[in-house]
């Protein structure tokens, strides 16, 4: 009988998914959560409650949708994804009776506070077990695939989307790691539909920012969000602004073009706003709130940092690119979720 060298089968255990036999049925898939916490999920699950969207989404692309019984009011991409039932307006408000009497195969919930964690005591003392990913960062979508790959028995499809994700994010990378700390455009960031909040660089809309070439300028403020006066704004004098659109500010799944020019106008005419550098030049955004999560946060990092460094990028298109991922993985014509998508030099 032919021997295989110990080490080989050691390297082969270590590429390949922690499988536990359950019973004749089923099988279990350990898997690590953006959490940290370590789950075992049923193998292929046939009844799946997600409460984030962007799992939801990277479920749908590779093509198991039909799997998801219920999904949280905030899962609204690909629309298609609004037939199904619901189970509250978001992870914070589920209905866990109701999660309960689906009897699902697997919760899918946001990390932290956002999913009250008597909830999930709930849910797993009554056998379901819960999986949490927030994913606000390439850097967290790319492990939430990969898992979601092996959950599902979609390790190809999902190699092929972390690949594709992956080749933009390289070139946000490479182009913008030799910049300089003078040559950086100072940004700030409006956070989730205030003027007057913004983050520091304990946020993941920092990394956003220095990643795509720009300076944080409220990088040094304490608290991950913190609220700053609209003085302290001008005298910063930023040059570029964007502004985060929350969906609580339009009717639809998506803003329209009319509700983001009105937001843009709003801030452009705050009082003192016209001496900013950033109001002079034109080169204030309004972003869907929804860009910065799921596959889109690919495409909200290119027009970060065309806005911030058009010089660098003036051979990339980020609408071209949303599209195609609309097309690609959800077979859909595109929205506009980005306003104006015309770079002021």
């Amino acid at each position: 009988m032919l021997r295989i060298p110990l080490i080989f089968i050691a390297l082969a255990l270590l590429s390949a998914p922690s499988i536990s036999q359950v019973d004749d049925s089923g099988q279990l898939i350990s898997i690590t959560d953006e959490a940290g916490i370590k789950v075992d999920v049923p193998l292929c699950p046939e009844r799946i409650v997600c409460l984030t969207p962007a799992v939801a989404e990277v479920i749908y692309a590779l093509g198991e949708s039909d799997r998801m019984v219920a999904l949280s009011e905030d899962c609204t991409m690909p629309p298609a994804l609004l037939e199904k039932e619901s189970i509250g307006e978001s992870g914070r408000e589920a209905d866990v009776e109701k999660i309960l009497e689906l009897d699902p195969d697997l919760v899918i919930a946001k990390t932290g506070s956002l999913f009250p964690e008597e909830c999930e005591e709930q849910l797993i003392s009554c056998g379901i077990p819960v999986l949490r990913y927030r994913v606000l960062h390439i850097d967290t979508l790319m492990p939430m695939i990969g898992d979601f790959g092996s959950i599902l028995k979609r390790r190809e499809e999902a190699s092929e989307m972390s690949e594709y994700i992956d080749g933009y994010y390289d070139l946000v990378l490479n182009r913008t790691a030799g910049i300089a700390e003078n040559e950086r455009a100072g940004v700030y960031f409006m956070s989730m539909g205030h003027f007057d909040w913004t983050a520091s660089s304990a946020s993941t809309v920092h990394q956003r920012i220095v990643e795509a070439g720009g300076k944080n300028i409220a990088e040094d403020l304490e608290g991950k969000v913190p609220h700053v006066d609209m003085e302290w704004v001008i005298e910063q004098n930023p040059e570029v602004i964007v502004y985060s659109m929350p969906a609580s500010q339009y009717e639809g799944a998506t803003p329209t073009l009319e509700e983001m020019e009105q937001k843009r106008d709003e801030i452009m005419s705050l009082p003192g706003f016209d001496q900013i550098e950033a109001v002079k030049r034109g080169k204030v955004y309004i972003v869907d709130i929804n860009m910065a999560s799921g596959l889109a946060e690919v495409v909200n990092m290119l027009y970060y940092a065309q806005w911030f460094h058009p010089d660098l990028f003036l051979d990339v298109d980020p609408r071209a690119v949303h599209l195609e991922i609309y097309q690609k993985y959800f077979d859909m014509e595109g929205v506009f979720q980005v306003y104006p998508e015309s770079v002021q030099p």
